[in-house]
């Protein structure tokens, strides 16, 4: 409570101090030029907000923001000039050009996202530059945008008859919604939207499969930095007074990504003062005339190779960082097995729950005549079988058997080519990883597919996603909905990761997760999966890579789920001893094919099993698998 409240008194502070500082700065500015500057600078701010929210948020590599600032600017200037003779009042055309630009943002968008990297690139490159050939070549035969003479002179800008036509009076009104921008950057960065935008720009794949509908996720960020894009356009017009062709060019791009990079994406005080650092820098250099674009690309470069990670990249803002358990008073570092003897040395005890669960009769999961080729490869054939309710299945086969495949499938990750899947009597076949997550069936992965820079109780909130559904509007307003949601996702978070005791808590929570150790990082990914609120799981190879005492705390966690918790468990496992004491059937699995189903030793004793991981026959018991 006495950090909570220390953190507010700072924070208010500073608060008051950067209000304080935007009420005065205007009137001691040295001169006009220097007022200006000022001026820029908050819609640089604005816009490098906004495309932080597509680049930096979201991952994306979006090269058509220029044109949505531009269509902010040139709908100002068609709405509230004698170009058409239209003059709409500010406060109308502010929020029409925004919503526009969002609609192009959204139409873009929906056409393109499923292109990646590169891809996405060039399709949006080229809508900035179409937008700027059109731009250029819309003044005939009808005038519409003016060609390379633009438009200018525009109705001055009236708030409730208050004429703003001073360059002061543009400053407050640049700044309040620089602010704004900047106030709603943070709402969406601490909500349930900035962990699935962070999760989609850290691994698509896994967000999809914890519940995060990717697709959407893109359209909403393409959405935002449109509208903050759009919005800026309009400020600018009417500051400058007369837009033009080359006002959303190239170079103002290449401008605003560097402002993003060099703050460090998603960094949003980072990302103020590349704005404000790039927008007052090219000034200081003015003087050297020739050689002031040499020096501005020479101070980038020093810059970025001293903080790849941005000006204010992995620097705690206005936090106080929580003591760590595994050092001593001066610093330094305890051996980990102090530690671990320190906290126990063991697993929390788990009490023995108060109603036993068991398998059930009713059928969860029913696979039927399951086929999967690729190209000439048939990586499963004919595959059937079913899962019982509170049932641990388990799969167990070779490499290259087909397990892996059967859970992509089972997941959402691949359509089979033939066969269908039904849980709990509806077909799921084709659906997408997260339409699956919300209907309750929740996987882990082969390979660790964590969200490493996150923070372990980020890991775990992204996968309250499908559980919370408070949108844009309700997270920016700061809606009773998404502070419930947020409220009951903290309290998840702490319930599931305190099954894990000290391992995932305490100074833990705020690490991220690539700085925890193997074991930790696969009891975290279960941890994220538990947080769907699954009522199948499927654990792929759980305990790869743990030593003989980590797998056997995680196969005491895994019947520990089934027998506390209820879970039904659908399980690949290579560790054969894992498998025997935990699974109520085994299936076996070759070259796709099951080949064995039953309890274990039946499985384990049959000959075509004990040819596929020996490679020779089995005679009778004797050529048993040994534990």
């Amino acid at each position: 409570m006495t950090l909570t409240v220390g953190n507010g008194k700072r924070k208010a502070a500073f608060t008051a101090a950067v209000a304080a500082a935007l009420i005065f700065l205007p009137h001691v500015m040295p001169n006009d030029y220097w007022l200006r500057i000022y001026l820029v600078t908050g819609i640089w701010v604005m816009l490098a907000l906004g495309l932080n929210v597509v680049a930096g948020f979201a991952g994306l590599f979006d090269l058509s923001y220029v044109a949505f600032f531009g269509i902010g600017g040139y709908t100002f200037a068609l709405l509230s000039s004698d170009q058409f003779g239209i003059h709409l009042p500010f406060l109308v055309v502010l929020p029409v050009a925004a919503f526009l630009t969002m609609g192009v943002g959204i139409a873009l968008g929906s056409t393109s996202l499923r292109l990646k990297g590169d891809y996405l690139a060039i399709v949006t490159l080229a809508f900035a530059q179409i937008f700027k050939l059109l731009l250029l070549n819309l003044d005939t035969p009808v005038n519409i945008t003016g060609g390379v003479n633009g438009i200018f002179g525009f109705d001055p800008i009236n708030i409730f008859g208050l004429k703003i036509e001073s360059p002061v009076g543009y400053a407050y009104l640049i700044w309040f919604f620089a602010c704004l921008v900047t106030i709603g950057a943070y709402r969406l960065k601490m909500s349930r939207l900035g962990r699935g935008w962070e999760s989609l720009r850290e691994d698509e794949l896994a967000s999809e499969a914890v519940g995060v509908n990717t697709t959407r996720m893109k359209l909403m960020a393409f959405a935002i930095g449109a509208f903050v894009a759009g919005m800026a356009g309009v400020l600018f017009a009417s500051l400058q007074d007369s837009v033009f062709p080359n006002n959303f060019d190239f170079p103002q791009l290449v401008i605003v990504y560097c402002m993003v990079i060099l703050g460090g994406l998603g960094n949003i005080p980072g990302v103020i003062v590349g704005a404000i650092l790039l927008s007052v820098l090219p000034e200081f250099l003015r003087e050297y005339g020739a050689y002031r674009m040499m020096f501005y690309g020479l101070v980038l470069i020093v810059l970025m190779a001293l903080r790849p990670q941005g000006i204010l990249g992995e620097i705690g803002f206005l936090t106080r960082k929580k003591k760590r358990p595994d050092k001593d008073e001066s610093g330094v570092l305890k051996a980990s097995t102090d530690l671990y003897y320190a906290e126990g040395g063991e697993a929390p005890a788990r009490k023995a729950p108060k109603v036993r669960y068991a398998r059930t009769s009713r059928v969860l999961l029913e696979v039927e005549g399951l086929t999967q080729d690729f190209g000439g490869i048939r990586a499963l054939s004919g595959l059937s079988f079913t899962l019982h309710e509170r049932e641990i299945l388990s799969i167990i086969g070779p490499n290259g058997a087909g397990k892996t495949t059967l859970f992509n499938l089972v997941s959402g990750i691949y359509r089979p080519t033939e066969g269908r899947i039904l849980f709990e009597g509806r077909d799921i076949t084709g659906l997408r990883p997260h339409a699956i997550v919300a209907l309750g069936v929740a996987r882990t992965f082969q390979n660790l597919r964590l969200f490493n820079k996150m923070s372990v109780l980020d890991n775990a909130r992204v996968g309250r996603f499908c559980r919370t559904h408070a949108g844009p509007v309700s997270v920016l307003l700061h809606l009773p909905r998404h502070r419930r949601e947020e409220m009951e996702t903290q309290k998840k978070a702490d319930e599931i990761l305190g099954l894990f005791g000290g391992r995932l808590t305490g100074y833990r929570y705020h690490q991220q997760a690539m700085y925890l150790s193997y074991a930790n990082r696969r009891r975290l990914e279960i941890a994220r999966v538990l947080m769907t609120e699954p009522r199948l799981l499927l654990l792929d190879e759980p305990s790869a890579g743990m030593n003989p005492q980590e797998t056997k705390e995680i196969t005491a966690f895994i019947k520990h789920l089934r027998d506390a918790y209820g879970y039904t468990i659908l399980l690949i496992e290579h560790k054969l001893n894992l498998v025997r004491r935990i699974s109520d059937r085994v299936i076996a699995l070759d070259y796709g094919v099951k080949i064995a189903e039953g309890r274990y030793r039946e499985v384990a004793n049959n000959e075509k099993v004990i040819e596929a991981y020996l490679g020779r026959k089995g005679h009778g018991k004797r050529a048993g698998i040994k534990i």
